[in-house]
């Protein structure tokens, strides 16, 4: 009787390369936790590294799935990886590097391709097509509420809250901005964690995304439902969008903004700026959150959801791990701190040129090292 290859539950080296892509990618992120920040450079190797980490996402979930499109993969990544690995050490050694071929890796990746490539159960296995439909039905207003009991909801939040973690840094730079060239008021500080690592994820603003999906958009929708006088309807949201917006940041700021010993306020100080509170909340701050979130829950939460609606859920699934492997890598490197001895002597400035990892980069506060509009010194 000929040997069938067929039993889902019987998935033999199959399993074997699953569980190898989740440790390698564990490991990877791990390492980045652990090691010393304030003195680490990254070179060319490190970057194949986190590519491949992404990659080994995709491996994984392809193989839970059972694509059939998983070998392909396998053996363009294996390709890119062997191919810029080699390249990038030859440039930099000025010769080619002939001993990284004879790395254990290096032979696990190519032992990986063979495999996906001549298996048996592989090919029986792996049957499920790879769907990249476009141009899907768009979602409407009233479906909202039956889509928070659909995993596409809860994907495209974890989605805009790792986005928006990077995206809100670089709208407070916008806004300091401002505040240097003397168009709105405050004191303008550049020695600011603002201005050294633009991948430094401001995680408060994550949860500023994810505040206005989960709790703004639906009462904007229910003020659109009751009042239908278009102007007052966004008067009106906007209002509770600044209210909403102040007393979280005031929440914040009584539990992490509390004085140090001198009476300062460690992340930021409104003290000076005009109708303050406590010097936690002021009027111009909360006018500013008031206008981002309306411009979240009236213009890009919709235009966003209606976008990524036009993929399929493959797609969007392949998005999905990028998105949350990238963004771990950046939390692992710059929010997540040990305490490990750094015993090098070795001081490395950061800056927005290069890579280095700063010992303020590592700060394990989920809000942003300081906030130079409203720095008093």
């Amino acid at each position: 009787m000929a040997k069938t290859f067929d039993n889902p539950k019987k998935l033999g080296w199959l399993r074997f390369w699953q569980v190898y892509y989740g440790l390698i990618i564990t490991v990877n992120i791990l390492s980045l936790v652990l090691f010393v920040k304030a003195s680490y450079q990254f070179d060319f190797e490190d970057y194949v590294d986190f590519s491949e980490v992404i990659g080994y996402g995709i491996l994984f979930w392809l193989i839970v799935q059972r694509k059939r499109v998983t070998k392909y993969v396998v053996l363009v990544m294996t390709v890119l990886v062997l191919g810029t690995s080699f390249v990038g050490y030859s440039i930099n050694a000025g010769e080619p590097d002939w001993k990284y071929f004879l790395g254990l890796f290096v032979w696990i990746r190519i032992a990986a391709a063979v495999y996906f490539l001549l298996s048996r159960r592989v090919k029986a296995q792996l049957t499920q097509p790879f769907n990249v439909t476009f141009d899907r039905a768009q979602p409407t207003e009233r479906q909202w509420l039956r889509r928070l009991r659909t995993w596409d909801f809860w994907r495209n939040l974890i989605i805009y809250f790792c986005v928006f973690s990077i995206v809100g840094h670089w709208l407070e730079a916008l806004y300091c901005t401002l505040i240097r060239f003397g168009i709105l008021p405050g004191t303008y500080d550049p020695s600011s964690q603002i201005w050294s690592d633009w991948l430094y994820p401001f995680v408060v603003y994550g949860i500023g995304a994810v505040t206005c999906i989960l709790l703004l958009y639906p009462i904007k929708s229910f003020i659109q439902s009751k009042v239908h006088i278009r102007a007052v309807t966004l008067l009106l949201s906007f209002a509770a969008n600044a209210l909403a917006c102040t007393l979280i940041e005031l929440v914040m700021g009584l539990i992490l903004n509390q004085p140090d010993a001198a009476g300062n306020l460690p992340l930021w100080d409104y003290r000076t700026m005009a109708f303050n509170f406590m010097g936690q909340i002021c009027l111009q701050n909360a006018i500013a959150f008031g206008l981002v979130a309306t411009l979240m829950v009236w213009v890009f939460y919709p235009l966003l959801e209606r976008f990524l609606a036009r993929f399929s859920p493959d797609v969007m699934q392949v998005a999905f791990i990028i998105i949350v492997l990238l963004f771990s890598v950046l939390m692992a490197l710059y929010c997540v701190k040990l305490l490990i001895v750094d015993v090098s002597s070795t001081n490395v400035n950061t800056s927005s040129a290069d890579t280095s990892i700063s010992a303020a980069s590592a700060s394990a506060s989920l809000v942003p090292a300081s906030v130079p509009s409203v720095d008093t010194g």
